[in-house]
């Protein structure tokens, strides 16, 4: 029910509504808005700052409460220009000359969220390869597969054998592996001396150059002559990563940040910025949760790059990428976090607009000049000093003093509850305490979600020297995947209280896919190639020689066993009998039995006598 006339005075006596805030509006369309914010359920009206939790906010998860009415109206415009479920002159644009401020502390307002989306989670832990394979499955590398053959038979390459799903499935392995690893050359995981016989045993030598240099995802012939997608020869990929993205269930706490593909060969998209880790290379925007996990992404391109012209002009490049990147976001659900590049005022009222509270640094020009505090003024004040100015369409800038100024701006929080931390000052040379606004703990605490991914990725990131910017960006792709399957796994483990202690950490877990990608589904064991060695040391030893004891540790310690993804796929899995005088002990859970009968794919020993089968079970899933 519209406020009646009694209302609205009573509003500005409160002080809720002041008669300046009123008079600055240029339509009456602004006004009913603003009104509108304080009949709907989702605003509790303004409560002093000490009832504030530390949190974000006052946080109420009881949905049964909430409002419905968080569908943004539909335009009168019909043109058919939309970004996700909106059309895009749904967002509301203010002019710079047209932004009002009013020197007044921001009035913080208690918010309800909504239950986060849950999807459906598996009972038990899933091994790595199932993670994985969520993102890429043995669709997509027949598909590569597929493609790969037939740009080795449009250019007539020479003695080139036709490729299938699982060989494409481990030459991605071997790279992953030479990740970890970071051999300087890439010949040397085949040399005699340094050889890795889980590399050097699946695949040889020149067949891993010769997959890598025809490796194609898509049909080059397919390519439309007007093509302006620089991407269109690994969109593939990124499309396949995106979709399952999309379908986790997002964080509480979100962030907007770049992402940069290490890369410095000739490309004309090629980015750099001052200040990264790979300052040069190719940027990515992404949409990353608090722990790191990506929920979606979009791969910048200059002019060419997919969003809309109308939008971009409006917002800039910067909130066009965040408007673009959470249009699929519910309201009421998600804290939003984002640097100065995307920060605006129309931004920020049009994220409030969709009930999605945002905080970031701002470049003060983008919010018309707002009468805040000078820089020299607020550090002769000094450390801890806040200073605050709202607009009346509910955004609040704050300006606080730490070793330099910085300035924010929220639609839901500045001061907040302040908080007290210890800062280092060097002119005393001892600890102070400095007062620090919460909503500067809250960006701090959340903004590190895209960082986080790249720190994950740059760990283990596939080793490869290449002037083609294609194969750069299919590894990196891949090592998304692993870091985003890897966290799915931390957060499937917490839910089900699994200690800390007895979780894979990224290492273990990229090495366990690594031989799940090259095992699962493959019908023999990887086969040694070459001459015999003419050494006297001996042959060369396979991944299915046993190891020699080490100085200090038993046998039991070196016993090695493939992963339950590898000894369950039933394939390949046949019985031999060895050639050793006396019986190795069974390996199977329990089994105190002794036998010569061993597994030539799982390369363990299992009973397989009158009185026990210890090789059929083993093998069940």
């Amino acid at each position: 029910m519209a406020l009646n006339e009694n209302q609205i005075l009573n509003l500005l006596g409160d002080g809720n509504i002041s008669d300046l805030s009123i008079s600055s509006f240029e339509s009456e369309n602004e006004l009913d808005y603003l009104l509108q914010q304080f009949e709907d359920d989702d605003y509790l009206g303004t409560v002093e700052n000490d009832q504030l939790e530390l949190a974000n906010a006052v946080i109420f998860d009881e949905s049964e409460n909430v409002s419905e009415q968080t569908q943004i109206p539909e335009s009168d415009v019909t043109e058919n220009r939309t970004i996700g479920q909106y059309n895009i002159h749904d967002f509301p644009f203010i002019k710079k000359n047209e932004i009002q401020w009013t020197s007044t502390p921001f009035k913080n307002f208690e918010i309800k969220l909504r239950d986060l989306e849950i999807t459906n989670h598996s009972i038990d832990i899933l091994s790595p390869y199932q993670y994985f394979t969520k993102y890429f499955n043995d669709s997509f590398f027949e598909s590569m597969a597929f493609h790969t053959n037939l740009y080795a038979v449009q250019n007539n390459v020479n003695n080139f054998q036709p490729t299938n799903a699982i060989e494409m499935r481990s030459l991605i392995a071997i790279q992953m592996m030479m990740g970890v690893l970071k051999y300087p050359r890439q010949e040397m995981y085949w040399q005699l001396k340094f050889r890795v016989n889980i590399i050097a045993n699946t695949m040889t030598r020149n067949r891993f150059f010769s997959l890598r240099q025809h490796l194609h995802v898509i049909n080059n012939l397919d390519i439309p002559r007007d093509n302006s997608d620089k991407f269109v020869k690994v969109r593939p990929l990124f499309d396949t990563l995106n979709s399952r993205c999309k379908q986790l269930s997002v964080e509480r706490n979100i962030s907007v940040d770049e992402q940069i593909v290490p890369f410095k060969g000739h490309l004309s998209i090629k980015q750099y910025m001052k200040g990264k880790p790979n300052p040069w290379g190719i940027k990515i925007f992404l949409l990353c949760g608090e722990s790191g996990i990506v929920y979606n992404m979009m791969l910048y391109q200059g002019t060419a790059t997919n969003i809309d012209k109308t939008l971009q002009k409006n917002f800039g490049l910067g909130g066009a990428v965040v408007l673009n990147l959470t249009q699929y976001l519910s309201a009421n659900r998600h804290f939003l976090y984002f640097d100065n590049f995307f920060s605006s005022y129309n931004l920020f009222y049009a994220l409030s607009k969709r009930k999605i509270y945002a905080a970031g640094t701002v470049r003060t020009n983008r919010f018309g000049n707002p009468p805040i505090i000078s820089d020299k003024e607020i550090l002769k004040l000094g450390r801890g000093t806040t200073y605050e100015i709202t607009s009346p369409l509910g955004i609040g800038l704050v300006k606080w003093c730490d070793n330099k100024p910085i300035v924010m701006a929220s639609n839901f929080i500045t001061s907040g509850t302040p908080d007290v931390v210890k800062r280092w000052d060097k002119k005393n040379k001892r600890y102070i305490e400095v007062e620090r606004p919460e909503i500067i703990k809250l960006y701090n605490k959340s903004m590190g979600g895209v960082d986080k991914h790249d720190q994950l990725v740059s760990y283990y990131r596939v080793f490869m020297k290449s002037k083609k910017w294609t194969l750069r960006m299919v590894s990196h792709v891949f090592d998304m995947a692993v870091s985003n399957s890897w966290l799915e796994y931390k957060q499937e483990a917490a839910r089900i209280n699994i200690p800390i202690k007895d979780q894979q950490d990224l290492l273990h877990f990229k090495i366990t896919l690594v031989e799940e990608l090259i095992m699962v589904g493959r019908c023999t064991p990887g086969k040694k190639r070459g001459r015999p060695s003419s050494s006297p040391c001996g042959s060369i030893a396979d991944s299915r020689s046993p190891t020699p004891t080490a100085a200090g540790l038993s046998s039991k310690s070196l016993e090695f066993r493939p992963s339950e993804s590898v000894s369950s796929d039933q394939i390949g899995h046949f019985p031999e009998i060895d050639k050793k005088k006396e019986a190795t002990r069974c390996k199977a859970f329990k089994c105190k039995g002794k036998t010569h009968v061993f597994c030539t794919k799982c390369n363990i020993h299992l009973c397989f006598t009158k009185t026990s089968n210890c090789f059929s079970n083993y093998h069940e899933k």
